[in-house]
């Protein structure tokens, strides 16, 4: 609604502030990670590691692999 304003000559409607929208945020959106199994990714471990048990431990329980999995992977053998 407009509010009045007075002047010399008499009343005139001036118009109020309209708050602005807020801008569309595009670039923020996450992106859908790639859905792996485990065994797809004991197996990428393995290509990694040459085929050495003991490498491909350290690498699927390594702290980075829980930083990017978002779940902490515990083998028991």
């Amino acid at each position: 609604m407009a509010k009045t304003a007075t002047r010399k000559g008499g009343s005139v409607q001036r118009q109020g502030r309209r708050a602005m929208p807020t801008p569309r945020r595009t670039t923020q959106r996450k992106a859908v990670p790639a859905l792996l199994t485990l065994g797809e990714l004991i197996a990428a471990a393995y290509e990694t590691a040459g085929g050495e048990s003991s490498e491909v431990l350290k690498l699927v329980t390594s702290p980075q692999m829980t930083r990017a999995l978002g779940r902490r992977i515990v083998l028991v053998g």
